[in-house]
């Protein structure tokens, strides 16, 4: 697979090729759709990339993590994770439920590293002293078969302090007759995961092409969200169907606007072929926004780069560019680009500067034991894990509450760790970090 470097990216977009417009953003307007000098609006979309994010086939989870919290405060302009992701989501408590549509076709559905990453960040807000639980956070799509098969597990309710997971053919869900949604004249049944279940929904779609839709991106991500998604159009690119039945969500689902975050999986993707063939490129990306036509716009412009490279035609899909304008209005065509570039703040070279995290380790490499000395800037529920490259957790060094300054830890797994490059993963009020250590032979 072809990786797209940011720079080729923004040698290919500068030249206005692709149409992208990339301004900075009103003072005051941080994490909302922006008014240009002429009147018409722009919308943030947040473009995090690491190179060290994938690592062949493998997401390495922790640096994801370090992405998505990045974005999440690029996005709203806070600087405390938990409290950008309670600024997303108006009159939430501890006892609101978030969804996570994702998109689990098979061949390179949304990685079930990064929808992780998602719950992790959402643990963070914090109610009076209380975490946000996972077990309210439910990650679904239509089919029980379909997440399995791409890679997540079925919650099946034991668990109370995890994530659940279920499609809408799980057992006592089903389709919502008594919420119908006229879809450009075909009347559609939703998921009552959407109209029963959920406070807010957050989707999270893949970088992909598609052989009717032109992109399968977070717009067309929802024919998953209907009872008879084979019966809506496919035709003309799906140019109506699609910004239909975001228009219908929008607007008929009760509380109305229950969706709030978009979010694209571009870690790996499909520059054609899809959207049931493998990853064929690995743009190495995290995207988000508020606005599902600006996110979309922006994920077709990064697939039309990597078309580009291989000198294939750019990609224009009729459903992104009719959801921004009439009757739909869903979004904005025109793009305030926030690029985050995360590799340089992975490795911590000058751990003095942190505020709150890992100031060091001793020795590394170790074998068996270490020394880990972090620091926070006040008081504050920490955890420090010591995980793989595919984001397991090998050993918990500390889960707690840890008052302001410097406190050494110890790091003493207590079985002998194969040799190689781990991850020691630092969550605390200002969103993670990350420091590579090394276990020697």
């Amino acid at each position: 697979m072809k990786t797209v470097s940011r720079r080729d990216f923004l040698k290919l977009v500068g030249a206005g090729a692709l149409g992208l417009i990339a301004r900075p953003r009103l003072a005051g307007a941080l994490g909302k759709i922006n008014q240009n000098l002429d009147g018409s609006f722009a919308s943030d979309v947040v473009q995090c990339y690491d190179a060290n994010a994938t690592t062949g086939s493998t997401i390495n989870q922790p640096i994801v993590q370090v992405m998505m919290d990045e974005s999440i405060k690029a996005l709203t302009g806070l600087t405390e994770v938990g409290e950008a992701w309670k600024s997303i989501f108006p009159g939430i408590s501890e006892t609101s439920i978030i969804g996570i549509k994702i998109n689990s076709v098979s061949g390179c559905p949304t990685h079930p590293a990064v929808t992780a990453c998602i719950v992790d960040g959402l643990a963070c807000m914090d109610f009076g002293g209380n975490l946000f639980p996972k077990n309210n956070v439910i990650i679904w799509d239509r089919l029980n078969n379909e997440l399995s098969n791409a890679g997540y597990t079925i919650y099946t309710g034991n668990d109370p302090a995890t994530v659940r997971c279920f499609g809408t053919n799980q057992s006592g869900v089903g389709y919502d007759s008594s919420v119908p949604l006229n879809v450009y004249g075909s009347s559609q049944n939703p998921s009552k995961i959407l109209t029963q279940y959920c406070d807010y929904i957050i989707d999270a779609a893949v970088l992909k092409t598609h052989s009717a839709a032109v992109v399968t991106l977070c717009l067309k991500s929802h024919y998953g969200s209907v009872h008879n998604a084979t019966g809506l159009q496919h035709s003309n690119g799906c140019s109506s169907a699609i910004p239909s039945l975001n228009q219908q969500i929008r607007d008929v689902i009760t509380p109305n606007n229950i969706q709030k975050l978009f979010i694209i999986d571009g870690l790996f993707g499909l520059y054609s072929g899809g959207p049931s063939g493998p990853p064929n490129f690995n743009p190495k990306y995290i995207l988000m926004s508020r606005d599902p036509v600006a996110i979309d716009k922006q994920g077709q412009n990064v697939i039309n780069v990597e078309r580009a490279a291989h000198s294939l035609s750019p990609l224009n899909a009729a459903h992104i560019t009719n959801a921004a304008g009439s009757p739909y209005n869903l979004g904005s065509l025109d793009i305030n680009l926030i690029e985050l570039n995360t590799t340089t703040g992975i490795q911590q070279p000058n751990p003095g500067a942190v505020a709150d995290g890992i100031v060091s380790v001793s020795p590394d490499p170790f074998r068996d034991r270490a020394e880990v000395t972090l620091s926070l800037s006040r008081p504050a529920q920490v955890s420090i894990d010591l995980v793989n490259a595919a984001g397991r957790t090998e050993f918990n060094v500390y889960h707690g509450k840890l008052t302001r300054g410097r406190h050494q830890l110890t790091l003493a797994p207590g079985r002998r760790l194969s040799a190689g490059n781990y991850f020691l993963q630092f969550k605390g009020p200002s969103g993670s970090r990350v420091r590579r250590v090394t276990v020697a032979n």
